[in-house]
């Protein structure tokens, strides 16, 4: 082999082994950035999925936040509702007595035990009965009665409230709970009460 080949055999070599070097330089770099690309998707894929699970919390707690205000709210203008239907419902008392007022005092006296009696209060409708039946009974009127009657014994250890307004109290959570329901009923349906959300 002449000088001249072996120079040209030489720069082959060389020139093969530097695009082997190359060509294993290009491939640990190509999967360098392989590697570099697959974990920033990993990374944007967890830092989404961290940014949506937040976001949820974060909705979730704004809505439930809202929904217990909604809701205090509810409960306090419901409160104010029991107390005005209350309010309204006491002036009709003496009107549901109206049509057999006699029927009605002689039902509710004819609860009351049988003892010495010395203070009766009574809807003033009610006094020309109330003195019949209680003649050395101190009789006094009160319109906030009803109908009906408040009794006290002699010593004043007894004393039984047997009027339409004592009633009304007593019966009052069962009849407006109904009520409550179908006014909830009439609110829900409103189309203010939808639940719109954006987002």
């Amino acid at each position: 082999m002449s000088e001249s080949e072996l120079k040209r055999a030489l720069q082959q070599e060389g020139e093969a082994r530097m695009r082997g070097f190359w060509q294993e330089a290009e491939t640990t770099v190509a999967a360098q950035r392989l590697e570099v690309d697959t974990r920033r998707d990993q990374l944007r894929s967890a830092t989404d999925r961290q940014l949506q699970a937040e976001s949820a919390l974060l909705r979730n707690t704004l809505l439930f936040s809202a929904q217990a205000r909604a809701l205090e709210c509810r409960l306090r203008a419901e409160a104010a509702l029991e107390q005005r239907l209350l309010l309204l419902a006491h002036p009709l008392l003496p009107k549901l007595a109206e049509d057999d007022r006699a029927g009605l005092w002689q039902a509710l006296r004819g609860e009351l035990p049988a003892t010495d009696w010395t203070a009766i209060k009574v809807h003033p409708t009610d006094r020309e009965l109330a003195e019949r039946d209680f003649p050395a009974a101190a009789i006094a009127c009160d319109e906030a009665i009803g109908g009906g009657l408040v009794a006290t014994s002699a010593d004043g250890a007894i004393r039984i409230d047997n009027s339409l307004s004592c009633r009304l109290q007593r019966a009052w959570p069962d009849l407006l709970l109904p009520l409550l329901d179908e006014l909830r009923k009439l609110v829900d349906n409103h189309a203010t009460a939808a639940p719109h959300t954006t987002g």
